[in-house]
């Protein structure tokens, strides 16, 4: 599930507006995260002006930083000149938390085109305040990434695909856990690895239609 989720002026790296759908379990990891966030923040803001420095065209910019815990992403918008940026869960998609930080962007420019050089006179945030509905809209309440892939054949059949050779031992093991209440990321530590040691094995048992996302 997302954490929050940013929209930052990449002019000067103010939060123009943020939301929140969960909470960090606690507080020092919470801490580190933003340590790291805010630092990448700042790195992609320093390439960023520098390129313009040198009258580079700069064109969508997109950053993700990956850990065992969390995913950070960040996407530069060009023509509102904005950082979309949030944080999630390590189990979610990581190509749908590329995507939906690009539709944000995207919606905010055609919403908010015409109050941005009024923001940026002024410093009033107050007209993208609505916006965080269409931020909980669009990432279904922080949801939108998350993934708990279930088993789709009886356990008999399961046994049967096991035993033909089809799948090895690991293989089947994941299957068996693949309950629809665990994310990858859970199945993973339930064996000890980490989410993409076993990223191939769900992949196999997706397209063999043993498992659904």
């Amino acid at each position: 599930m997302i954490y929050k989720v940013f929209i930052i002026n990449a002019k000067n790296g103010i939060s123009i507006l943020d939301t929140s759908f969960k909470q960090f379990k606690e507080k020092q990891i919470e801490k580190e995260v933003f340590l790291e966030f805010f630092n990448a923040i700042n790195e992609t803001i320093d390439f960023i002006q520098e390129a313009m420095t040198k009258g580079k065209e700069i064109k969508e910019k997109r950053r993700v930083i990956e850990s065992e815990q969390l995913f950070i992403v960040i996407y530069y918008h060009p023509n509102a000149e904005v950082l979309i940026c949030l944080i999630s869960d390590a189990g979610d998609n990581i190509d749908k938390l590329k995507d939906i930080v690009r539709k944000i962007g995207n919606r905010f420019w055609k919403k908010h085109e015409s109050d941005l050089d009024y923001y940026r006179e002024t410093h009033n945030k107050g007209k993208f305040t609505t916006f965080k509905t269409d931020i909980e809209i669009l990432t279904m309440e922080g949801r939108i990434a998350e993934e708990y892939p279930k088993l789709i054949v009886i356990k008999n059949v399961l046994q049967k695909i096991h035993s033909m050779g089809i799948i090895n031992d690991f293989d089947y093991l994941i299957a068996l856990k693949c309950t629809g209440k665990n994310s990858p990321l859970e199945i993973s530590h339930m064996f000890d690895k980490t989410r993409m040691e076993i990223h191939d094995n769900l992949q196999k048992l997706k397209e063999l239609e043993i498992i659904s996302f």
